[in-house]
């Protein structure tokens, strides 16, 4: 086993600063996590990787560059950063982590560290063309580092770093469609067999993830028996979920939970929040975890666990379950027997709360690097600004 040695910042931010052997008395008294030195790499670990962060980046900027700083510094939503600040965080962070001390804007890390400035106070922001400049530079000296060469023990950080910015990417994404920037996404052809169910024999699951890119929360993972269910073999579609809107399951509150029904009323929702008027073809999008449990009474089911959703993934991968939308499941977001926090203690672990439910299965705007029926997201149910939708169990 390595563990990796950390210092912190004059903010009072943890960075690693590289592998210590396990044991010693200052890595015990800080908590640094453990990280396996087995996995497995390719030959040759810092081409794959320059070759997944310059994909990654590329996405990014596809999705920012276009707009001006006026729309960079837009805040449709009070819990959802401007997009320009998810660009200045996504540099300073990988500054943070992969090339510790070499930060070429010391002066914005309160700006943009996660825990530096409430999300009403982060519009303040540099102009674009300095943004983008913040992430060539960091960009410049993280290239500059991987081309010294990538110790095995490295690993595990430089594809946190990736995942990262590929989750923000897609948060990104999710600003504009809030703030109008983006139209709906055109309709896919219409998904075959909405209304059929996947037949799930008894079995046992290997859920979690062990590679080289897997997350702490993924961690690790493990066998796990499950009885036989029947999962929808696609995710509810508009057309579906229109007959709940037109069957008063905004106004039933026998269908809700106690919770789910006094924030309906608290807020007036009577759709989803991404609705096309109940013709789309494709998944259900923009809906809570009230909602998808709400629907799902109103047909006798339920939503799946976490693990019957791998289950049926890993055996009915051909079903759509990666890249449609996410799907809400009744899994609590919560640590796997054998957790160990990486790459600092409050990246999943802080969640931990008994309040976030696990996603699962990626959105049209999930980058690849975060694609895999392991990765789990995670939101309070009230959510429903991300591309959020679900499937049903009997």
């Amino acid at each position: 086993m390595v563990e990796f040695a950390y210092q912190k910042t004059p903010g009072g931010h943890e960075v690693a600063i590289g592998p210590r052997k396990r044991g010693s008395a200052w890595a015990q008294s800080e908590g640094v996590t453990p990280v396996s030195q087995a996995v497995s790499l390719n030959a040759e670990p810092g081409v794959e990787l320059s070759a997944a962060f310059a994909a990654c980046r590329a996405a990014t900027l596809a999705r920012a560059l276009d707009l001006d700083d006026e729309a960079l510094r837009a805040q449709p939503d009070a819990e959802f950063s401007p997009i320009g600040w998810h660009l200045g965080h996504i540099a300073y962070t990988e500054a943070l982590w992969l090339v510790p001390g070499e930060d070429p804007h010391p002066e914005w890390e309160r700006l943009f560290r996660q825990d530096g400035l409430p999300k009403a106070a982060r519009r303040a922001l540099p102009p674009r063309a300095e943004l983008a400049g913040y992430l060539l530079e960091v960009r410049r000296r993280t290239l500059a580092r991987l081309a010294r060469g990538l110790s095995e023990e490295w690993l595990a950080l430089w594809r946190f770093v990736l995942q990262h910015e590929a989750q923000h990417a897609e948060t990104i994404a999710i600003v504009r469609r809030l703030a109008g920037f983006d139209s709906p996404p055109p309709q896919r052809a219409a998904l075959a067999e909405t209304d059929v169910l996947l037949e799930i024999a008894a079995g046992r699951v290997r859920q979690g993830h062990d590679g080289a890119d897997a997350l702490d929360n993924e961690r690790p993972a493990a066998d796990v028996a499950l009885p036989a269910f029947r999962l929808s073999r696609r995710p509810v579609s508009e057309a579906q979920y229109a007959r709940f809107v037109a069957g008063g399951g905004y106004r039933e509150p026998a269908l809700w939970s106690e919770e789910g029904w006094a924030w309906r009323t608290a807020h007036g929702i009577e759709r989803p929040l991404y609705w096309q008027g109940g013709v789309a073809a494709g998944p259900v999008s923009g809906v809570s975890a009230y909602e998808a449990e709400a629907f799902c009474r109103f047909i006798g089911a339920r939503l799946p666990s976490e693990a019957e959703w791998e289950r049926a993934a890993s055996l009915h991968p051909e079903a759509g379950f990666l890249g449609e939308v996410w799907q809400w499941t009744a899994s609590v977001f919560a640590p796997y027997p054998g957790f160990a926090h990486f790459p600092y203690r409050g990246y999943s672990a802080a969640y931990f709360d008994g309040r976030h439910r696990v996603l699962k299965g990626g959105s049209r705007a999930t980058l690849a690097p975060v694609l895999r029926p392991s990765f789990r997201n995670w939101y309070a149910p009230v959510t429903r600004q991300i591309f959020a939708g679900f499937r049903y169990a009997a």
